[in-house]
């Protein structure tokens, strides 16, 4: 019988040409749409790493091109912002704070190995006010004053990719200027970027204005009391601009942050799916007219083969096969083609995410095919043979 459906089919090629070629272009569609999908759910299923709830970024921006005086006054802020009873701890940061929208990276060499990695630099306090986890090692801290090499922390997916199975923790890392790095933590996960972003390579450079004069930090994190809201944050605002008179300061919560993030992660997913459902559409109203139309041209073949003793349920089956057979010839070629990108590692994207796309999109197009025929074929099933055959 199947072998029957399939030579049917390849027989009336010319005929179904069309529909086999929008079958095709619908499953790649479909496939390009599922694979972004399944690559932005499995993201969002991985732990981030940190804990962003109760964490306020304060962004300041001095007046002054002066250095030193810039300095003097951000560490009396960052000592006034200590003394707060609603603020558990506090840290210095970059700007690539998490969920911003800035990045910093840098290669990292160990042996005859380069990496490109993300850099964060940060104070001792900033696992305890993003509540992170070190899995290897420490965090470092004022036992690393004055230390020839620089501590730095690294990220398991750091680790994995530079170290390659050996273990890291006193590691040196040649910098780019005449000073080193020495690994003396690594942390399981960071995903500052977004929750739909894959974990790219990062490592955690120490913050210790003693060494670094040169350098001005603008932001701040802070780890709040549950419960704190507009009042403390009018309120410490107001303290804070005491000190830095003519700086422009600004808190946003790192819960607002994410969900900004969320929403641009979120956009190119809903334009495609909405592009894709537009055109999954057209294709299911296409295959639904020509089924119709081809099964009212062929009442005397189904007169005749309900005459001969084919029960309706035969009939019935035979056009849903069709449909089938029909769906398979687009299914073929265009797996074919979507089995290039796990194969070829396009986008530098884990195989197993199109692999799930692929199968999902299979399932879909065969559903979408089965759903189109359903009506067509049951009212083919329903002709009585002998009205079938007088109109003939």
């Amino acid at each position: 019988m199947i072998r029957h459906l399939f030579k049917l089919i390849w027989n009336r090629k010319r005929s179904n040409f069309l529909l086999i070629t929008e079958i095709f272009f619908c499953f790649l569609v479909l496939f390009a749409v599922l694979s972004l999908i399944v690559y932005n759910v499995r993201n969002y299923n991985k732990p981030l790493g940190f804990k962003h709830e109760n964490v306020w970024l304060l962004t300041m921006r001095p007046d002054t091109d002066s250095t030193a005086l810039n300095r003097q006054t951000l560490e009396q802020i960052l000592q006034r912002t200590k003394g707060f009873q609603e603020i558990e701890s506090v840290s210095l940061t970059n700007s690539n704070a998490p969920f911003a929208f800035s990045q910093m990276t840098t290669n990292l060499t160990y042996g005859q190995k380069e990496i490109k990695t993300d850099q964060f630099e940060v104070q001792d306090d900033f696992a305890e006010v993003m509540q992170m986890q070190v899995s290897k090692g420490r965090w470092f801290g004022p036992a690393d004053n004055g230390a020839h090499h620089k501590p730095i922390v690294i990220s398991k997916a750091l680790e994995r990719q530079l170290f390659e199975g050996e273990d890291p923790i006193g590691k040196v890392l040649p910098r780019n200027d005449s000073s080193s790095y020495q690994v003396v933590g690594v942390v399981d996960h960071y995903r500052p970027s977004s929750e739909y972003t894959a974990e790219e390579p990062a490592f955690f450079n120490r913050i210790y204005l003693p060494e670094n004069e040169d350098e001005f930090y603008g932001e701040i994190l802070m780890r709040v009391k549950p419960g704190m809201g507009v009042e403390f944050e009018e309120r410490m605002v107001k303290a804070l601009s005491g000190i830095g008179k003519g700086w422009t300061m600004e808190v946003a919560t790192l819960e607002k942050m994410r969900q900004n993030k969320e929403k641009v992660s979120k956009v190119p997913m809903i334009a495609l799916a909405i592009i894709c459902g537009f055109l999954i559409l057209n294709v299911a109203l296409g295959l639904f007219g020509v089924l119709w139309y081809n099964i009212n041209r062929r009442n005397s073949e189904i007169g005749l083969r309900r005459a001969v003793g084919a029960s309706s349920s035969q009939v019935y089956r035979q056009f849903i096969g069709e449909v089938l057979v029909l769906a398979t010839f687009g299914l073929v070629l265009g797996v074919a083609f979507a089995i290039q990108f796990p194969l070829l590692q396009v986008f530098d994207v884990e195989s197993t995410v199109y692999f799930i796309a692929l199968g999902i999109a299979v399932g879909m197009i065969y559903l979408l095919a089965v759903g189109c025929a359903f009506y067509p074929s049951r009212q083919a099933a329903a002709i009585h043979p002998a009205i079938a055959l007088h109109e003939e």
